[in-house]
């Protein structure tokens, strides 16, 4: 190849991995993950339904805890049907039920904590949103690289082709260059089309997701990033739990257990009834004739057996409340467990990503240099050359996954923790 053609491969192969390289430093316009984040705390409708667990409670905690509705009592007598003597008698009363236990204020309680635990369950659904959220934006981030990359290297190559063929005439080149051009074309353009696929589908769920109509354009500008600098993990342990919205769920729920325990304990007694009454009568008073009368009364109804053993109901509610303590329990087993488990992930990644860029990188732009001054003095073959092209691509998609698993274990890491809200 003339001295021309050695600076063109060397050019050509250069520019492809400055590109691969910088391509992740340009921000287009779009939104950031933290936009996209805010954007689906706001409109995601699974969320918007979510949140209404929280009007449902305070609507129950309006009607809990209240006396039965008191009830008005009428009672009539006469002797018409009998000796018609023109007697008779007419009553009214009044009668409420009154618990002898703490059972209403039991109810009012439990209903408050319901409001609570509803409360929760929205955080802890925001929290979880957030998650997909930042692991679909990593995803999507990773592609668009995966996809710059590409990209590069297709006009890059088409250059190449381009040129390769404008020598076949002078016997510069060969038709069976200009073929393995093609071929390598192809084969980047078939990558490129099936990462656009697996793009689309990723945004397809983003939209769902964040409560944009179907169709509605989203525009990212998050670019995966190692940052100068590797994050602060903070220890996470027993005393954090308390701010963690899945760990507060499952201590109220075993708030609630436990006054369903208190309640079911409440409920073996049974309401007594007071009455208030006012009765008229009119009757024969000898030797006066009809006389009218009037009492005031007062009434007091006990059922019998006043105490119920209510074995049933009791052993259940115990069984209930040792069922959520032991899930409790589990939670908190697990949440810590999962929150060590990314914080270490995501540490060594983050040094295996920094090591794998400072490194690797300077070799991959060395070897192509020597590759294009090889092919430049003849010493290989265009098919030796595309292979180094194809290795530098699998070494630049490898740091991007490496970027791509870190960004994804510092997401988890975050939501594990709750630090995403």
């Amino acid at each position: 190849m003339s001295r021309f053609s050695l600076f063109t491969v060397l050019f050509v192969f250069i520019l492809s991995i400055h590109a691969s390289l910088s391509g992740q430093d340009k921000t287009e316009p779009g939104l950031s993950r933290s936009e996209v984040v805010r954007i689906a705390l706001q409109g995601s409708k699974s969320l918007q339904a979510a949140r209404t667990l929280i009007e449902q409670a305070e609507a129950r905690r309006s009607g809990a805890g209240l006396r039965s509705s008191p009830e008005l009592m009428f009672d009539f007598a006469t002797d018409a049907f009998f000796e018609d003597e023109g007697q008779s008698s007419v009553g009214i009363a009044l009668k409420q039920r009154f618990p002898l236990t703490r059972r209403l204020s039991i109810l009012k309680d439990i209903a408050d904590v319901e409001i609570e635990l509803a409360k929760a369950e929205v955080r802890n659904q925001e929290r979880l949103l957030v998650r997909e959220v930042e692991l679909l934006c990593n995803e999507i981030a990773y592609l668009d690289a995966e996809l710059s990359l590409r990209r590069s290297l297709v006009e890059n190559d088409k250059e190449f082709a381009d040129f390769v063929q404008s020598r076949i005439k002078t016997a510069e080149a060969s038709p069976i260059e200009a073929n393995q051009v093609r071929i390598e074309l192809y084969i980047l353009e078939q990558e490129i089309e099936h990462l656009e696929t697996d793009r689309k589908k990723l945004i397809d769920r983003l939209r769902a997701l964040i409560g944009y109509e179907v169709g509605e354009t989203i525009h990212l500008s998050h670019r995966l990033d190692l940052g100068s600098s590797k994050p602060l993990f903070s220890d996470f342990g027993i005393e954090d739990l308390d701010t963690h919205p899945e760990y507060q769920m499952r201590s109220l729920m075993l708030e609630i257990a436990d006054k369903r325990e208190s309640l079911a304990l409440a409920n073996r007694w049974e309401d007594v009834s007071l009455g208030l009454g006012l009765e008229q009568e009119r009757s024969v008073d000898q030797p006066m004739g009809i006389g009218a009368e009037r009492f005031l009364g007062l009434s007091v109804s006990i059922p019998l057996p006043m105490k119920r053993r209510n074995e049933s109901s009791l052993k259940e509610s115990v069984l209930a409340r040792r069922q959520m303590e032991e899930l409790r329990d589990a939670v908190s087993l697990e949440l810590r467990s999962k929150a060590r488990a990314s914080r270490e992930e995501a540490a060594h990644l983050y040094h295996q990503s920094r090591e794998f860029q400072e490194k690797i990188t300077a070799l991959v732009e060395i070897n192509l240099k020597e590759m294009a001054e090889a092919y430049g003095a003849g010493q290989v073959s265009l098919n030796e050359v595309f292979q180094s092209q194809g290795q530098g691509l699998k070494i630049q998609s490898a740091h991007l996954r490496m970027v791509r698993d870190y960004e994804q274990a510092l997401a988890e890491w975050r939501a594990a923790v709750a630090k995403n809200l």
